[in-house]
């Protein structure tokens, strides 16, 4: 039986989302050789929100301060203390598209033709997707940009101080998900920082190690907490910090073998593995992010996560 072109637009939705089934779409198009951010967050650590825009969150950020020894008979006082705080993340939205005219050649061929054809189409719109989100995840929107999703420079600012002296970002002077930071603001929801000139182990290992015995905060008091991402920590960086880092790790082991890179790609820290960012080479100031993934996920809203639409005709056209 004939394809009619009424059925065309019906056969490329059911042929595109059996790409996403089979995966198909796994093919780079890309000067990135790895799109860490995409296969660390987007497809491992998606948190659905539901209840409507924006997003928010509470967070307790001080205690009330109301124990002191006291005497036999001695009356307490009392004072509330607001210890809460929220925070509020507009949801951002990304959206990617391909076209085809249905008087192309390999329509008029049908059958395979017209698969083929979808698919070279399908999958150079999900490489532009990976390719925008790669950037996104490990950047900032631009001050006033109301419209590009907050990136890991945007949760982790940076620091030439040593100490929890993440704050504001330059771009948002109000404060990660408008939690203000400055000097009379929240400095406990401020991320460790610090400086370093070379990449060894008196310089900016031990500056690792410093900073991971900082932020190892444990409750004396269990509670519930709003956990986002999984259990796995990260550490991430570019290849100038890595090489030399691999270069670090075959110096303090006598037994390399015959391997002239015996270390590559095994490079870890406190038994993380250390992750080549290739995006993070565009970077000068050579980051180091250590990251706890509790903490960290992407947002999605509820049902729109992967939303295929089926195909329409172009207005005008």
């Amino acid at each position: 039986m004939t394809l009619q072109y009424s059925d065309m637009d019906d056969a490329v939705l059911t042929t595109q989302q059996a790409f996403v089934k089979k995966g198909a779409f796994l093919d780079m198009q890309t000067d990135i050789s790895d799109h860490v951010a995409v296969r660390e967050m987007w497809k491992g650590r998606k948190k659905v929100f539901a209840g409507g825009h924006p997003w928010e969150f509470q967070a307790q950020i001080d205690h009330n301060y109301s124990a002191h020894a006291v005497g036999l008979f001695e009356t307490d006082g009392t004072a509330l203390t607001d210890t809460m705080i929220k925070g509020t993340v507009p949801a951002r939205h990304v959206n990617a598209h391909y076209i085809y005219d249905m008087r192309e050649k390999d329509f008029q061929k049908g059958g395979k033709a017209i698969v083929d054809l979808v698919r070279t189409r399908y999958v150079a719109m999900m490489v532009s997707l990976f390719d925008y989100l790669e950037g996104v995840l490990w950047g900032v929107p631009d001050s006033g940009d109301v419209k590009t999703p907050f990136g890991i420079e945007y949760w982790i600012t940076r620091s030439t101080s040593e100490g929890f002296n993440g704050g504001n970002h330059a771009n948002f002077s109000s404060g990660k998900a408008g939690i203000d930071q400055g000097a009379t603001g929240q400095g406990r929801w401020a991320n460790w920082t610090n400086d370093y000139e070379e990449v060894t182990k008196e310089d900016l290992v031990r500056s690792m190690r410093k900073g991971h015995r900082n932020i190892q905060f444990r409750s004396p008091i269990s509670h519930s907490e709003p956990k986002v991402g999984g259990m796995k920590n990260g550490v991430y960086t570019n290849d100038t910090v890595l090489g030399i880092m691999e270069e670090v790790l075959e110096a303090q082991n006598m037994n390399l073998g015959n391997d002239l890179d015996s270390k590559g790609g095994r490079t870890m820290f406190k038994g993380t593995p250390v992750t080549y960012v290739p995006k993070l080479d565009d970077d000068t100031e050579n980051p180091v992010y250590m990251l706890d993934w509790n903490w960290l996920a992407i947002g999605v809203m509820a049902g729109w996560e992967n939303n295929l639409t089926k195909p329409y005709m172009v207005p005008g056209k």
